[in-house]
């Protein structure tokens, strides 16, 4: 057996025994007729796992019976014989409490206690603040929820920091997010598709400060109710939520230093009175990136052109302004109605400056290229949202509605100097090339939904939506000729597409009993393109309909072991830009040419999780995906120019498992571990070869949480990744570490923090393929290491409000510009 395969195995039984260890005496709660139950929560509304519930006896005060509370705060304890009882609450890192005296007056009564208040106690033992930790990370209904609120590694970070952060999720080389390793992630705002590529998600999720997000789940078996795009799951960043009467402030400000040396800040202000409730979140922050790369192309050409070698460094420089507002406003009890709205602007400048070389390893280089790329980049984001929600009966029927439209615009000019270096006669040449590209999407959505219950255990939801997307890229390319710059019809053209997704949905879910739980759903979607080049006038056309079931099982065997049986197949579209057949220029050697061929790629999902002791998760999958979309190049042998171009593959299969396994190692230290293993099998055909890429990856991602004395709160964040296969390419392993002090003034009213990315500088990303003959090598480092200090200060004196839940339901395509 290998040496890291003994790693993993020895984790893995760490983990297990830790868990045994520590949940050994957890007391059993099994829900039944007569029943006392109810929530634990403390002054944050945050609900308090694992503290113990006793039933007491009057007047002696004799313990009849007890229990724990699950993992959100909640108790259930069946009800005792004919008397006269109260409850005891109590918790580590906090004060004691009980309820009012009541009386069982029958074998079935049934008394619901509703919230109960637990109010934090803060105590020194052996000089270390003693206090209850949350579990960060959960399992339930097919998907994970990281919880961000509070965190210490929150403050200074962003959106996009804390996503990939969260249980099986890494980030591509492309900036692109991958769940246990496989591509096809769609990311949500609270429930709606943020409709960006990788470039521009990335740039709105680095215009949100973390400390705005409640949680974030991982949804690896979405239901039928959501889009079937995305087939390796749904990212979906939960928004804090306004839960305080009367008007609130807050504001922030920070500053990172690394590489490059970037500040922020931003305000938060929200109104909650009457009938309205309203938030304004204004963020303005400098970020950018500042990259290293080394690139090795070999492939099978002539005596002059076989190696090609580049060596670069990318600088870019953003200013993002982004604005989130919106506003709810009840018309009755039990209906309300609401606006939402997300703009974000970028200024970005880039500057991409590269020294390549091509030639053979025997003759030698025979030209040297110095080439130095400048791009001015201006993109714009409106996102605008109408919602209405109602209930329709005393028994809980809703309806649900929604409207949206999103305009996107990139308006982007670029300018090449090329500096050629011919060493078999000294002679030099230069060129000089530019290119404008002028894009935009809008996108229109609309959709309703009901909810009928049967019963109190069982209910249906259903559903309509239509959507409409229409992109439109125009690029023009220039050459320097004769003292002006000159259009270049051979690489400029103009591309249109438009596309109708319309949609239609059903899902059915009954508790049949205390063991089996169901969920069955199926959503059909019927997809219909037009795309136009304009250079040639060639048209095509898209008109598929495809069904989508979902099959959910939950099975309760005992009160510490549950199973759910999962089954679900998704869809990938191609991004928009990727059936654009206009070649783009990165240098003069590499080009990326659009595929109008594009099949959507569909994938099959199993998935068994087996849930232990309330926390502890085993997640077992398998997914099977045809026309697999993923980049493949493409060498000419006799010029050396390469072209990047985006295929079917044949299929992909992986088989997956992850667990989620929580420790508490000392009342102020406790951590989440999560362990994703996936065996990965590619198969493809390039250039009429058929080609396997298989692999084995695996990542374990480790965070602490620890209370220091002087009310500070550590925390540590581990990551340790084996190698990542994506189609030809395969990724080295790496590792890194993130550290957060957070401490808090003022009876908490300014909380200072300081944050450390990539402690040891360690992310650095080695990628190679080899197919056809050909072998491709890339080494890149994106200089994470920072350190960030963050100030933010809250001017709230308002009282808790009962807050009403927005209604999330836009799902829409997250395929525009790329």
């Amino acid at each position: 057996m290998k040496l890291y395969q003994k790693l993993l195995l020895g984790i893995v039984g760490c983990l297990i025994s830790s868990a045994a260890f520590a949940q050994g005496g957890q007391s059993s709660r099994r829900p039944v007729t007569g029943a006392l139950k109810g929530t634990l929560i403390d002054e944050k509304e945050v609900s308090v796992p694992f503290a113990t519930v006793v039933v007491m006896s009057l007047p002696d005060s004799t313990v009849v019976t007890g229990s724990t509370t699950d993992m959100d705060g909640v108790f259930e304890l069946k009800a005792p014989k004919t008397g006269k009882y109260f409850l005891k609450f109590s918790s580590i890192g906090y004060t004691t409490s009980f309820t009012p005296a009541f009386e069982v007056i029958g074998p079935v009564f049934n008394k619901d206690f509703g919230k109960v208040l637990l109010k934090e106690e803060a105590t020194m033992l052996n000089e270390v603040m003693v206090k209850s930790w949350r579990p960060q990370v959960k399992v339930e209904n097919g998907k994970m929820v990281m919880r961000v609120e509070g965190t210490a590694i929150a403050a200074g970070n962003t959106a996009y920091d804390m996503l990939s952060r969260a249980p099986g999720v890494t980030v591509d080389q492309s900036g692109g997010f991958r769940i246990h390793g496989k591509k096809g992630a769609s990311v949500m705002l609270d429930g709606r598709l943020t409709y960006l590529s990788s470039k521009e998600l990335q740039t709105l999720l680095e215009g949100m400060p973390a400390e705005n997000i409640k949680e974030i789940e991982v949804i690896h078996t979405p239901s039928a109710k959501q889009d079937a795009e995305g087939t390796s799951g749904i990212l979906n960043i939960v928004l804090k939520e306004n839960t305080m009467q009367g008007f609130n402030t807050s504001i922030y400000a920070g500053f990172r230093y690394g590489k490059q040396k970037f500040p922020n800040a931003g305000v938060n202000l929200s109104h909650r009175a009457g009938k309205w409730d309203s938030f304004f979140n204004l963020d303005l922050s400098s970020r950018g990136m500042y990259r290293t790369q080394d690139v090795v192309r070999t492939f099978p050409g002539t005596e002059e052109a076989s190696v090609y070698r580049q060596k670069g460094v990318q600088e870019i420089r953003n200013l993002v302004p982004t604005l989130h507002l919106g506003s709810d406003y009840e018309i009755t009890d039990d209906h309300s109605v609401g606006f939402m709205a997300n703009l974000t602007y970028r200024d970005t400048e880039s500057d991409w400056n590269t020294k390549s070389t091509l030639g053979d390893p025997v003759e030698g280089d025979f030209v040297k290229i110095d080439s130095k790329n400048h791009m001015d980049d201006v993109f714009k984001n409106g996102r605008f949202n109408l919602h209405y929600t109602g209930e329709l009966d005393t028994i809980g029927t809703t309806l649900s509605a929604d409207l949206d439209y999103a305009r996107l615009e990139t308006d982007s000019e670029s300018g090449f100097t090329n500096q050629y270096f011919y060493t078999a006669d000294d002679r030099e040449e230069q060129e000089r090339l530019a290119n404008d590209k002028f894009s935009f999407y809008d996108i229109y959505a609309a959709r309703i939904d009901l909810k009928l219950p049967f019963s109190e255990s069982s209910y249906l939801e259903t559903g309509l939506k239509a959507s409409k997307v229409v992109s439109d890229s125009d690029l023009n390319f220039f050459r320097f000729e004769e003292g002006n710059f000159t259009l270049d019809p051979a690489i400029s053209d103009r591309f249109r597409y438009e596309e109708n997704i319309y949609a239609v949905y059903a899902s059915y879910s009954n508790k049949i009993n205390d063991t089996w739980d169901i969920k069955l759903g199926l959503r059909v979607e019927q997809t219909e393109g037009d795309a136009l080049l304009y250079s040639s006038g060639e048209t095509s056309e898209r008109d598929y309909l495809k069904f989508f079931p979902n099959v959910m099982i939950e099975q309760h065997i005992s009160e510490n072991y549950q199973l759910n049986y999962s089954y679900n197949r998704r869809i990938t579209r191609p991004n928009y830009q990727f059936l654009n057949p206009a070649i783009f220029y990165l240098d003069p050697y590499s080009y990326v040419l659009g595929n109008p061929d594009l099949k959507p790629q569909i994938t099959n999902s199993l998935k068994i999780t087996q849930t232990i002791f309330k926390k502890f998760n085993l997640l077992l999958g398998y997914d099977f995906a045809r026309d697999y979309m993923n980049e493949s190049p493409s060498t000419n042998p006799e010029t050396g120019e390469t072209i990047f171009t985006t295929r079917n593959l044949r299929h992909y299969r992986s088989y997956n498992a992850t667990l989620v396994a929580p420790v508490t190692f000392a009342s102020f230290w406790t951590s989440n571990n999560n362990l994703v293993v996936t065996q990965e099998e590619y198969n493809m055909d390039i250039d009429g070869e058929n080609l396997d890429n298989d692999n084995l990856f695996y990542m374990l991602q480790s965070n602490h949480q620890l209370s220091l004395p002087g009310e500070l709160s550590l925390e540590l964040n581990g990551t340790f990744r084996g190698p990542v296969a994506s189609g030809i390419y395969t990724v080295d392993g790496m590792w890194w570490v993130d550290a957060g002090l957070k401490k808090s003034f003022l009876d908490d009213r300014l909380n200072a923090s300081l944050s450390f990315t990539d402690v040891f500088r360690s992310r650095k990303m080695h990628v190679e393929a080899e197919y056809v003959g050909n072998t491709f090598t890339l080494d890149q480092y994106f200089f994470n290491q920072a350190v960030s200090l963050n100030l933010r200060y809250s001017f709230n004196k308002a009282k808790k409000a009962e807050k009403k839940s927005r209604p999330q339901s836009l799902e829409e395509l997250n395929r525009a510009g790329g």
